[in-house]
């Protein structure tokens, strides 16, 4: 099983392809299976050297009881550059994941060649976003638990999901997992291994990656949003504030672009991949700025 070691904990990956480097790094409460299954990962591999990990506490990464903030695993990303030897990557980053990336871009900027965005929330933007903790997946979500009984709270509350998850009777877990299918299934037992771990605050703390720090970002960055995302108006801001910024709608997706809607978010991350690296490509016109 492919692993790394970083710092105090290891790391899970898997890598494919050659050419330059793309680095995937996926949202909290998923793992690397996401961009398999979407099968964005083999789309890549075909011109280039892709690697997609698990972040800490994540998929079959370790899962250590603290350091879950932006900052910690901008440094996991910078000891997982040097193991494995991987030249200034292009990091593809959705939800969370993309904060882990600019964070990677400010704090190691050698190891970073560029950042695209999936959907991104910043918490050192949080003021321009007054709607985040009331945002329609985490709506759908509480929905969910609320048919086995299990009420989660009105606004965004990673930590209370991992613990009422982990307090759950097997016969209500097994209720929704019937109810989240195959694919779901993975995500939901995830959930309560996060419970004894500081992951649910952490990952809401600005950790050191405030708006001046982004704007100080010289990376070009590509802010890919969905059409019915929350989070619009850092799609805006990130086009107006950083230098070297480009902003996309993917059309009829709601967070979860790469699944919501696949062939979109693919053509999307290679035409612009293909862009900034001169890699030849078919073009894919698929969106309009945001």
């Amino acid at each position: 099983m492919p692993e790394v070691e970083v710092g105090s904990t290891r790391l899970y990956y898997q890598q494919a392809g050659a050419g330059p480097d793309v680095v995937l790094v996926h949202a909290v409460t998923s793992n690397l299976a996401v961009w398999v299954f979407s099968g964005l990962m083999d789309a890549l591999a075909s011109h280039y050297r892709v690697t997609a990990y698990d972040l800490r506490g994540h998929g079959m990464s370790a899962r250590p009881a603290r350091g879950y903030t932006s900052a910690v695993m901008a440094e996991d990303f910078r000891q997982l550059h040097r193991a494995l030897g991987l030249k200034p990557a292009y990091l593809v980053g959705h939800s969370f994941g993309g904060v882990v990336s600019m964070h990677a871009a400010a704090l190691a900027p050698e190891c970073v060649a560029g950042v695209v965005l999936s959907d991104s929330f910043f918490p050192g933007l949080k003021h321009i976003e007054p709607n985040f903790g009331k945002m329609g997946l985490w709506q759908e979500v509480r929905q969910t638990f609320a048919r086995v009984g299990v009420e989660l709270g009105e606004t965004v509350d990673f930590g209370r999901l991992f613990r009422e998850t982990a307090a759950m009777s097997p016969e209500k877990f097994q209720q929704l997992e019937e109810i989240y299918g195959a694919f779901g299934r993975g995500w939901l037992r995830q959930l309560p291994l996060l419970a004894s771990t500081s992951c649910g605050d952490d990952v809401l703390a600005e950790a050191g990656l405030t708006a001046d720090v982004l704007r100080s970002i010289q990376h070009p960055v590509v802010a890919l949003y969905d059409e019915f995302s929350p989070f619009l108006a850092t799609a805006n801001w990130l086009q107006q504030y950083l230098p070297c910024c480009v902003a996309e709608i993917i059309p009829a997706a709601k967070h979860l672009a790469m699944l919501d809607n696949t062939a979109a978010f693919t053509a999307a991350v290679l035409r612009h991949l293909n862009r900034l690296t001169g890699t030849p490509g078919q073009s894919h016109g698929i969106a309009g700025s945001a």
